[in-house]
């Protein structure tokens, strides 16, 4: 396939479907940094000719790209992934059935409650001037809230009024029913956490942005994502009544990659429903590839405000759950390298021997840099584990096509991801003849080595 069809062309024979929902922005609700665009599904999707009575999966979901996109193609999916504020995401653009008149109400009802205890933020230590407007004479008492910052919040990325008013509105949003209309809340509090309130920046990793400091409009940050929600709830919801769009059925759970098909088998109700009777026909996923990428810090805020890194162990119990790759999520007791023995793989002991020498002529015993050559180990035998389980529950000659980035982030030692992958997937696991497509160059996260390639890994279970 040419690498422009990948990347949107128009000559899609899906294009007619999705563009039905042009206007229908529900990626926007909540984006990740390292998210690919959806046009990447429809195209593989009419490379592959996957149709309504496929299922699709994407075992490294994110925040929702190929579930929404399949969903809105007419396509059953299923999208896991080990991240709460992931999971909250996709479950959220892929549920349209949610009931709009009790949207509005509870919406009304929850604005009206925080904005004067917003103005009153706002208005601390300024006897002058309200930020925000008049609080109309509400008697507001802000010893209610515990406005300490939460333990795991990285310094300074939240001022001290946005986050006293993001306390406010986390505080009252819990007291909602927990059902699919506050899920919208909770995803609109977060989305609007990172970069609209907080002092962070993405570059690509998170790191804190002096020139955004001070107070900020956070009433109005929550209050415009809950309106553009609502427009695409609408507009989707008219599609599906008037018959323009028949969606696909979507599932979407938290499991770790390397249970695949231990966890659909257990928990999947569409992957062991009469249309599909056990078996996946295709995978579209971006995993994560050996750099310093940690999607827990990316993340850092909106898993605090949902309550799923309070403390260490939060943050390690998810860590713990995400393939191995980069320093931050390696443990004592990590042995899947071992289990496998990946080194016997020739390009993989090349690499660790490359840096296990310069960490010897170097003389480093401290810091990250001594955790190199165990990521590139535990990369790729975690990724084989992944590959085994997908193998297990795949059809036999369904398709898993894998967005992979090369690597030079280790000392500028050169990892070719998707080619050691082809070799695990087809050498080790039984896929047959896979094939690596260039799909875009991107910028290294080093300055000292040039662009890295992004390959499209496509694997091929034997026919039986």
């Amino acid at each position: 396939m040419p690498t422009d069809q990948l990347n949107g062309a128009p000559d899609l024979k899906h294009t007619s479907n999705i563009g039905r929902l042009d206007d229908v922005d529900i990626h926007d609700w909540y984006r990740f940094v390292y998210a690919y665009s959806d046009r990447l599904v429809t195209g593989l999707a009419d490379e592959f000719g996957i149709g309504e009575d496929d299922l699709v999966v994407d075992p490294f979901n994110g925040t929702g790209t190929t579930t929404l996109t399949a969903k809105k193609l007419g396509i059953d999916s299923i999208g896991t992934d080990t991240s709460p504020a992931s999971v909250l995401s996709a479950r959220c653009k892929t549920n349209w059935d949610v009931d709009l008149d009790a949207f509005r109400e509870r919406r009304s009802e929850l604005l009206r409650t925080i904005r004067p205890v917003f103005d009153e933020i706002s208005s601390q230590g300024n006897t002058t001037l309200d930020s925000f407007g008049e609080s109309g004479g509400t008697d507001v008492d802000l010893s209610t809230y515990d406005f300490s910052e939460p333990e795991k919040t990285p310094k300074g990325w939240l001022s001290e009024k946005p986050l006293q008013k993001m306390t406010v509105l986390k505080y009252h949003v819990e007291e909602l029913p927990d059902d699919d209309v506050t899920d919208l809340f909770e995803l609109a509090m977060i989305a609007v956490l990172p970069e609209d309130v907080g002092n962070v920046r993405f570059g690509p990793e998170a790191t804190r942005d002096r020139t955004q400091e001070g107070d900020t409009d956070v009433f109005r940050f929550f209050k415009n994502k809950l309106a553009d929600i609502e427009a695409d709830l609408e507009r989707v919801q008219a599609a599906v009544e008037s018959g323009e769009i028949e969606p696909g059925d979507t599932e979407i759970l938290r499991a770790d990659a390397r249970q695949l098909a231990d966890v659909l088998r257990d928990e999947s109700e569409l992957l062991n429903a009469d249309a599909h009777d056990g078996e996946v026909d295709y995978v579209i996923t971006s995993p994560p590839y050996p750099a310093e990428h940690d999607y827990t810090r990316n993340q850092r805020l909106e898993l605090i405000w949902l309550d799923a890194a309070d403390d260490n162990e939060d943050l390690q119990r998810i860590k713990k759950a995400n393939i191995r790759s980069h320093t931050k999520n390696i443990y004592v007791a990590d042995d899947e390298g071992e289990q496998v023995d990946i080194r016997a793989n020739d390009r993989v002991d090349a690499i660790v021997s490359e840096m296990e020498t310069i960490l010897e002529e170097e003389d480093i015993s401290h810091g990250f840099g001594k955790y190199y050559p165990r990521v590139i180990t535990e990369y790729f035998a975690g990724m084989q584990h992944h590959f085994e389980q997908v193998y297990d529950v795949l059809a036999p000659g369904g398709k898993a096509a894998y967005v992979v980035g090369d690597s030079g982030s280790y000392w500028q030692v050169e990892v070719e991801t998707a080619e050691i992958l082809a070799e695990l997937a087809e050498n080790r696991v039984g896929f047959e003849a896979p094939e690596i497509r260039l799909w875009r160059n991107m910028a290294a996260t080093t300055a000292d080595y040039d662009d890295v390639e992004e390959n499209i890994l496509v694997l091929t279970k034997p026919d039986e």
